[in-house]
């Protein structure tokens, strides 16, 4: 008995080390093709020794993605089952069950939304905020919490943020205004709507950046149900005919914390 065990041993320790042996190529920089699409370790050559990590196979959109569309199975593919996945344009590693692709986990962080905001002007003190949809990952503009997801671009659609997670909600509003020297002299800040009725109203002294433009940071914390919406409004601390314009070098970001 203790041969067979001894010999199944040594079976199983060739199968281990054939399957190291098929990754851990000699120099993987020079040797390993990008085109293959395969599972394979990256080094830095610019490093003396270590693999640094490994690169899943990746395909650039969701409908490049195999077995999909009019090529989907009609019946379970069992081998397949658990293969990985990246896309590239949504940062997602998807997993296919054999039947269907879902979501294995999200590269950047799934609570977490950011969105440029359009370059709007007012000379009453105070004007809603127009909040642009646009998807831009390269520069930290993405939509996990699907705020701006099927929401209209014109009209009030466009300064609202859908609430599709019941929760409690922290909102960074990161204005870059420019405008006349006395407009900036009483302090700007910004107004917070639930359904078009306003929770929160912060103002800050505004900071000169370079001369021409000013910078103010505002955090706002909210707790707000699914199906409700969120509107922001910059406001002058005395209004009337303060005049400013809100450039599209502001920001807002929004993080689901529980």
């Amino acid at each position: 008995m203790k041969r067979y065990i001894f010999g199944l041993f040594l079976f199983v320790l060739s199968i281990y080390n054939a399957q190291v042996n098929f990754t851990n190529i000699p120099n993987p920089d020079v040797n390993a093709n990008a085109n293959d699409k395969v599972m394979m370790y990256i080094t830095n050559t610019n490093e003396a020794s270590g693999v640094k990590g490994f690169g899943l196979p990746a395909v650039e959109t969701v409908t490049d993605l195999p077995y999909t569309g009019a090529n989907a199975p009609t019946t379970r593919i069992e081998e397949l089952r658990g293969m990985l996945l990246f896309v590239k344009s949504t940062g997602l590693a998807m997993v296919f069950d054999g039947l269907v692709w879902s979501k294995a986990f999200e590269v950047e962080s799934d609570n977490i939304s950011r969105f440029q905001l359009n370059q709007v002007a007012t000379t009453s003190g105070s004007v809603f905020l127009p909040i642009n949809p646009l998807i831009d990952k390269p520069n930290f503009l993405a939509d996990p919490l699907r705020l701006k997801t099927n929401v209209p671009v014109t009209g009030d659609g466009l300064n609202r943020l859908y609430i599709r997670q019941t929760g409690l909600y922290r909102i960074n509003l990161n204005l870059n205004l420019t405008g006349a020297a006395g407009a900036f002299s009483s302090r700007l800040g910004a107004s917070l709507y639930v359904n078009d009725a306003k929770r929160v109203q912060l103002l800050e002294t505004t900071v000169n950046h370079d001369g021409t433009n000013r910078k103010i940071s505002l955090d706002f914390s909210v707790y707000v149900v699914q199906g409700q919406y969120i509107t922001l409004e910059a406001i002058s601390e005395i209004g009337g005919t303060t005049s400013y314009t809100v450039t599209n070098g502001s920001y807002v970001t929004v993080e689901k914390v529980l």
